[in-house]
């Protein structure tokens, strides 16, 4: 799935509650039911919301508006085991913080890099798929650099590695639980997070930025919408839902760890990750507002797509036990 919404990356370099320090390390696991704050420099922190195990309806059905074929069959979906998913997708201030770049330093390397990739059967380098020049200045392609954006120009590889290295990061500094990792979420796990229990339906203006709200307070190069400058906007600044997750709909795309196809139907528990039966090379895009800002249409929670593209592309992270 797309967009850089980590599900199980936690960034972290602290105490957790829940989790005692010892001087070998994390002496117990984080627990159940209970929130989850980590620092993970000395100025930035993410909050991690626990998500219960719990069962949910994953697509759309034929009669529902906007419902798209990709959507079916309804899948009824049991996930026998929670998980703690960050509150906010990753940030441009998160990803500096542990990677070492930021998004002018992240589109830069995309547009140098000469190595070729497979879309959809098709070999292409990154700015060709992105349509970029090889000598573009990357200032024409930045819509905002400000560390409380969500970052953006990630690709699904980048989304992984980000993990990666926090799991190595944490394990070697004895701050994370045996048993435990950071990673992509499923689409699976990101759907049911989003619905977060259909408990209250949302006025859509009040949790998402989409194509009608998003030039409001706007401030950056962005794009064009009905003749007013819009783009990405800083994360939490909406209602979250029910539990807690802010962006669930709209600003960005975020990656999920499956690949792209269909949906079994049927009931399943705890889905696997599932290998794209059509096109190898597309990861699951969920529930986010690509360029330019995506309408209603978009921002349902069942909405999803395949890629590889990083353009406006974002991940969020997630603790899981294995």
């Amino acid at each position: 799935m797309a967009a850089l919404g980590l599900c199980a990356a936690v960034l972290a370099s602290g105490l957790l509650p829940g989790a005692a320090i010892g001087a070998a390390g994390i002496e117990r696991a984080p627990t159940p039911g209970t929130s989850w704050v980590l620092p993970l420099a000395a100025t930035v922190s993410v909050k991690m919301a626990w998500i219960p195990p719990g069962t949910f309806l994953m697509g759309s059905a034929a009669s529902e508006p906007f419902h798209r074929r990709d959507e079916a069959p309804e899948t009824r979906v049991r996930l026998s085991r929670g998980y703690w998913l960050a509150t906010t997708m990753v940030t441009i201030g998160e990803w500096k913080a542990l990677i070492g770049r930021g998004v002018r330093a992240q589109l830069e390397r995309a547009l140098r890099d000469d190595r070729r990739y497979d879309f959809a059967g098709t070999k292409l380098t990154l700015r060709a798929y992105m349509h970029f020049a090889a000598d573009a200045d990357p200032a024409e392609y930045l819509t905002g650099e400000a560390d409380a954006l969500p970052m953006y120009y990630v690709s699904w590889q980048d989304a992984v590695t980000f993990c990666r290295t926090l799991n190595a990061r944490e394990r070697a500094a004895g701050r994370l639980p045996p048993h435990y990792e950071y990673a992509l979420p499923t689409e699976a796990q990101w759907e049911y997070a989003a619905r977060a229990g259909d408990l209250h339906p949302a006025v859509l203006d009040d949790i998402a930025w989409y194509d009608a709200n998003s030039a409001s307070g706007y401030v950056g190069r962005g794009w064009l919408i009905n003749g007013q400058r819009a783009g990405p906007h800083a994360v939490a600044g909406k209602r979250p839902n029910a539990w807690g997750l802010y962006d669930m709909a709209g600003n960005l795309w975020e990656w999920c760890r499956d690949w792209y196809g269909p949906y079994p139907g049927g009931e399943v528990v705890d889905p696997a990750l599932r290998a794209s039966i059509a096109v190898e090379a597309l990861a699951v895009v969920q529930g986010r507002s690509a360029r330019p800002p995506a309408p209603a249409i978009h921002l349902r929670r069942p909405a999803r797509s395949g890629g590889l593209g990083s353009r406006w592309c974002t991940a969020r992270r997630a603790l899981f036990r294995k």
